[in-house]
């Protein structure tokens, strides 16, 4: 019994590589366009909207297709219009600064452009977690206050010091593979400064306290210079608080 197994394991095909490759060409799930009753940016408001307080788990569990519509209101509509304008105006102005799309910024692009009550089941990943990336974004205008910003650049930066940090903003950032909690500080210099903790880390809120008590907090750790659309910020890693 336990020599026919093994035999079976180690079975050679005797399909080409063309003939596999057709096989998955062929069962290659085809992309279907899908109608909605409402514009399904606005479902997704919707759906954000019910959800928001709930779990990480909990806020995508509900599907875009069967959703009831009755349950949408003005203010999902309001923020559906909301989202297509800001992300409309964000692409024209990097278009005009010559910037070239990620791909995602591409099938963004795309869905914005197009039917809202006619979309391919493959952009449904992207329309579920707009209204989280727009909240993101616009949560990151707060804190820039412009579109271009550059960092001070101080010759200590590569050290591992504390430094006085002033607390700005605390940010949900709910992505595809990883969602954590962005907390932004400013230093003396007026750098913006950020470090992020994972959303699900059982010490969130004793952090979270801290940080509620101590608006200026002294930070050890070492910073890393990044950009997000020309806005320069550094990036805190291997921190520890005094």
């Amino acid at each position: 019994m336990g020599t026919s197994s093994v035999a079976s394991v180690h079975k050679i095909s005797t399909k080409t590589l063309d003939e596999i490759l057709l096989q998955l060409h062929e069962t290659k799930k085809k992309d279907v366009l899908k109608f909605f009753g409402e514009d399904i940016l606005t479902i997704s408001c919707c759906i954000q909207r019910l959800t928001v307080n709930s779990p990480i788990k909990a806020r995508f569990t509900r599907c875009l297709d069967t959703f009831d519509i009755t349950l949408i209101t003005d203010l999902d509509r309001k923020k559906s219009e909301n989202i297509r304008k800001y992300y409309n105006d964000k692409l024209v102005v990097l278009m005009l600064k010559g910037h070239e799309f990620t791909d995602f910024r591409k099938d963004l692009h795309k869905f914005l452009n197009s039917d809202g009550n006619k979309v391919l089941e493959s952009m449904y990943g992207l329309v579920y977690r707009l209204p989280y990336f727009y909240d993101y974004d616009k949560s990151i205008d707060s804190i820039f206050k412009t579109s271009y910003f550059k960092n001070t650049r101080q010759i200590d930066m590569t050290s591992n010091l504390f430094r006085r940090l002033n607390f700005i903003k605390r940010i949900e950032n709910i992505r595809k593979f990883i969602n954590h909690i962005e907390y932004w500080f400013e230093d003396q210099s007026l750098n913006k400064v950020m470090f992020t903790i994972d959303i699900n880390n059982p010490l969130l809120p004793l952090l979270d306290n801290y940080i509620n008590n101590n608006t200026n907090i002294n930070v050890k750790g070492r910073y890393y210079e990044m950009s997000k659309d020309h806005k320069e910020y550094y990036k805190l890693e291997k921190w520890s608080l005094q």
